[in-house]
């Protein structure tokens, strides 16, 4: 169990009578992580679980077909990865956004991401890419820290600060690159920022070499939805006056509450 799963763990609620399905989650979500695919020995050593224990896990999942077993090698199975997928295609947010965010990726030609926040981390669950030949290797259900990602940052910083205070206090800040922020009070003039410009920055804090914008979007109410980014390898992040990436962005968020509050009548 690495420093993210200590830190997602710790901003969990804690509901009784949940052990045993959260070693069922700790162990999925272990086999997703796995680059190369995940083993039971592999996961046994990495979550400190006993592996017999790792072992009855994993043979449930596989006949639930939440994971599937190639000669010993683990991976996502077809059932999870459908109910993803239809959970995404589903998602009132991802629709609302849909149009707005491929203008938004169109009238930029970079790279977009939608996002929102869960358990102390922000998930893409939308990702358009640039046409050109630089890309991000992000993928839809990446999971980005709060103090590194401007889609983090810009949900920060949407928060009250009876909500925000208590969060920044017990949120872990492990560096992603020499420029993440890791001081408290840092991160919290960042957010500060974010919130009287009404837009964040990552400046080469989660990925070396790409700089990125993001914003907070709202729906009917002004309830926060979500998150956006725009990704740009640092060469043009320098070279594109900010000016149109937020005149761009704005337009999204526009066209997002637009959609979002006629769908939420």
């Amino acid at each position: 169990m690495g420093p993210d799963d200590d830190a997602r763990a710790d901003l969990r609620p804690d509901v009784p009578g949940t052990a045993a399905f959260g070693k069922f989650m700790r162990v999925l979500q272990a086999v997703a992580d796995a680059p190369d695919g995940a083993t039971v020995a592999r996961l046994a050593q990495g979550l400190m679980l006993p592996r017999p224990t790792v072992h009855r896990i994993v043979a449930a999942l596989v006949a639930e077909g939440l994971v599937t077993d190639d000669d010993g090698t683990l991976s996502l199975g077809p059932r999870l990865v459908s109910l993803a997928f239809r959970s995404f295609d589903g998602s009132l947010l991802r629709q609302a956004a849909r149009e707005p965010l491929s203008r938004l990726r169109d009238d930029l030609d970079e790279t977009v991401h939608l996002a929102v926040p869960d358990f102390g981390e922000m998930v893409y669950i939308d990702k358009l890419e640039s046409h050109r030949t630089v890309r991000m290797a992000s993928r839809i259900g990446t999971r980005v820290s709060l103090h590194t990602s401007a889609v983090g940052k810009a949900w920060l910083a949407t928060l009250p600060e009876p909500e925000l205070a208590p969060l920044l206090n017990r949120l872990a800040l492990p560096a992603r690159t020499p420029h993440s922020i890791t001081d408290r009070d840092v991160l919290r003039r960042a957010v500060a920022e974010t919130r009287e410009r009404g837009h964040s920055l990552d400046l080469q804090e989660n990925e070396l070499d790409i700089c990125c914008y993001g914003r907070a979007l709202r729906g009917a109410g002004g309830r926060v939805l979500g998150c956006i980014s725009v990704s740009l390898p640092r060469y043009r992040f320098e070279a594109l006056p900010a000016e149109t990436v937020l005149r761009a962005m704005a337009a999204c968020a526009e066209g997002v509450a637009r959609i979002a509050g006629a769908r939420g009548r």
